[in-house]
């Protein structure tokens, strides 16, 4: 199952970006100190780039997305390239192409306007990147979701689902939008970072409630919202 496979493999654009932040710290720390050049190392970024593309493709649910990711690789893939080889890449090129991929983005999606639907699976992830994505969970044994948003919005509606002990939802958005909707007896915690963002929880579920939802991540000049 897609579901299980995300479940086992924890490598997702999330995890990626957050490495590359943790790296970048380290590698400009390191150039302070004069131990290592970090601005040489750090112009291989687009590699990350490239890594995020590959994993957008991988866990893209519809043709959209795989639109989106791979462009979003290619881009990656030649501007590592024009570092080897001493290409020059050009933002005015660049531009016009993402404006190309995300019109033929919006317009399959106009075309085929289907919210997803998570069935009976227990564990799924969800990537928006200059798009949106509506999910409707209907399992009674939801255990975990891995929400991305960056520049984009997600929408999920939990009220059909049911949580046996506890499930666990991780967020990472960075100038987006995530936004949940629980069933009324659901005990939502929130851990959630926010940084030039907010969290806001507006669930009604008791605080003795055996269903419970953990919300944690990390929000970035963006927002995410809980509500019944």
């Amino acid at each position: 199952m897609l579901g299980e496979r995300h479940e086992r493999s924890r490598l997702n654009p999330q995890s990626v970006v957050g490495l590359f932040i943790v790296v970048a710290g380290l590698l400009m720390l390191a150039d302070n100190l004069g131990i290592a050049d970090g601005g040489r190392m750090l112009r291989w970024w687009p590699v990350v780039v490239l890594t995020i593309g590959i994993l957008m493709f991988r866990r893209a649910g519809d043709r959209g997305a795989q639109i989106w990711a791979g462009f979003i690789a290619v881009l990656g893939g030649w501007w590592t390239l024009s570092l080897l080889a001493g290409w020059p890449v050009r933002f005015s090129t660049i531009v016009p192409l993402a404006f190309v991929v995300l019109g033929l983005v919006i317009v399959q999606r106009a075309l085929s306007p289907k919210p997803v639907d998570a069935g009976g699976n227990p564990t799924f992830s969800d990537l928006a990147f200059w798009s949106g994505v509506e999910r409707k969970v209907s399992t009674n044994q939801f255990r975990r979701a891995d929400l991305t948003a960056i520049m984009g919005g997600i929408q999920m509606d939990f009220r059909n689902a049911s949580i046996n002990g506890e499930a666990v939802i991780d967020l990472f958005v960075m100038m987006g939008g995530v936004e949940l909707r629980v069933p009324p007896d659901w005990n939502v915690t929130n851990q959630v970072v926010a940084v030039m963002g907010g969290m806001q929880d507006h669930s009604t579920g008791p605080a003795d409630s055996p269903h419970r939802l953990i919300v944690r991540g990390f929000v970035l000049m963006g927002g995410a919202e809980v509500k019944t």
